[in-house]
């Protein structure tokens, strides 16, 4: 089910143009687009290019041009020159490859490129409960730390009448729908049932920034995680021990109570407060680079201009405690998922 507001082309147009320069890439996401793997959650992606936007003029006059493909689209991020919506894919694998080929085609990096922000779209609209956790999860098992300041999240809906996003890191969908078939996996135990669509509408996004391929991967996981546990899914209970988990974690840093905060803005009048919710960022912010305090800053760089990054490397504390708590639920799903596969064969 496409929003033709959303993106007015197919999938298969776009692969077909990138082919010419990232043939590899391209055949493999034709092959696996539609793929579910494991029963986690399809991957959405949003491109903002905050330089000229020059690169991408190919592209998008490859696909119909601007009129067709960006101006259809009503939502950026403000100090974008343009954002392009790509179709989803079934899997993080799938939409990592896409990127590398739109990259090879249009001469540029687009992972760790200060000139290009990611925004990740997973289906199922997280509570504001679950948003503030994919948030966190999001920020602190990231390979690279990241400063804001609030305007660095200013959107086009940000302040809209119609689909009021506010200055978030998690947003609510805005402008369109969402395709909704993809395999969703239900279920418990050995007893696992696949329907062909989601049972709900909606997604949640992520403003990831200057993001890395293991990003895409982290946020696919812990949306997964986090919309099965909110939605009754296959991966529920796993997805409510990691909940416990991280608030576990995150108290033992005297973290917990940024949870609380609008990480999200919803129905809630209360939500609406994006100073309320920068206050617990910030505060996110100070305590992990205090933590990382001994490995040297790099230069700002454009991508949010005020923005200065450094490595997440492996240290003693939360990151390192959130990194290997990411690694450890992904290992379990993988691992539950292959014997389930392997019962189902016998």
């Amino acid at each position: 089910m496409r929003g033709a507001s959303v993106y007015a082309y197919d999938l298969k147009d776009l692969l077909v143009l990138v082919r010419k320069k990232a043939p590899a890439q391209a055949d493999a996401v034709t092959l696996h687009r539609r793929e579910v793997e494991d029963g986690l959650l399809s991957v959405g992606l949003k491109i903002h290019c905050l330089a000229g936007g020059y690169r991408f003029s190919s592209l998008i006059d490859g696909l119909g041009g601007a009129g067709r493909i960006l101006n259809v689209n009503r939502y950026k991020q403000t100090d974008a020159s343009l954002c392009l919506v790509l179709p989803p894919v079934g899997n993080a694998r799938s939409a990592i490859l896409l990127l590398e080929a739109i990259g090879q085609f249009v001469g540029s990096e687009l992972f760790a490129n200060r000139e290009i922000q990611l925004q990740v779209c997973s289906p199922g609209r997280l509570d504001a409960r679950r948003s503030a956790l994919l948030a966190i999860s999001f920020y602190l098992g990231s390979d690279t730390l990241r400063r804001y300041q609030l305007a660095d999240l200013e959107t086009s809906f940000s302040s809209d009448y119609a689909y009021a996003r506010g200055r978030r890191l998690v947003l609510y969908d805005a402008d369109g729908n969402f395709d909704r078939d993809f395999e969703w996996w239900k279920g418990f135990g050995t007893h696992r049932t696949i329907v062909a669509s989601f049972p709900f509408a909606g997604r949640s996004d992520l403003l990831a920034g200057s993001a890395s391929r293991l990003d895409i991967e982290n946020i696919n996981l812990l949306a997964t995680l986090l919309v099965h546990a909110q939605y009754q899914g296959y991966w529920s209970d796993l997805g409510k021990q990691f909940e416990a988990d991280m608030e576990v974690l995150l108290d033992k840093h005297l973290l917990a109570g940024l949870v609380a905060a609008p990480w999200v803005r919803t129905n809630d009048p209360e939500s609406d407060d994006d100073q309320k919710f920068f206050s617990a960022l910030q505060e996110l912010v100070a305590y992990a680079f205090e933590e990382a305090s001994r490995i040297k800053v790099k230069k700002p760089g454009r991508l949010f201009r005020s923005w200065k990054e450094l490595p997440a490397r492996s240290s003693p504390g939360i990151l390192q405690e959130v990194q290997s708590l990411l690694n450890r639920y992904r290992g379990e799903l993988l691992s539950q998922s292959r014997v389930l596969d392997r019962g189902e064969r016998t």
